[in-house]
């Protein structure tokens, strides 16, 4: 019954990113005059979105670039927040990518659970 509810929380996280990276296309289509640096930010957010999918399909190595992602997204924010550069692909997912990082860490084994199978 656990296994459920874990692949209930990661898909509703799934569709989290879903969204926000759909309202991220958008806006930046609906007006849109040159390509700038803050054009970017759609696409981290798509690919925090793919990897999110990977870690929805059980892949392990998803759940690594998810978390070196966030880690890349803090760093970003955390040393180069005043310039320009900083303000943009540190505040992809800023708060929201923690609390995922540190959910999926709590639900890992029940999520990844892949037992080994028994010799007889």
């Amino acid at each position: 019954m656990l296994k459920s509810y874990t692949r209930i929380i990661i898909y509703c996280i799934l569709l989290f990113h879903a969204a926000i990276t759909v309202h991220g296309f958008v806006t930046m289509f609906s007006d849109h005059s040159e390509w700038t640096l803050y054009d970017f930010r759609p696409f981290m957010q798509l690919l925090f979105t793919l990897v999110w999918a990977g870690i929805c399909f059980q892949k392990r190595w998803c759940f690594f670039a998810y978390v070196s992602l966030m880690f890349y997204e803090l760093a970003m924010k955390l040393f180069f927040g005043r310039y320009l550069y900083g303000e943009i692909f540190g505040d992809v997912f800023f708060p929201a990518d923690l609390l995922f990082a540190i959910i999926i860490l709590m639900l890992y084994k029940q999520h990844f659970n892949e037992r080994p199978t028994e010799k007889v």
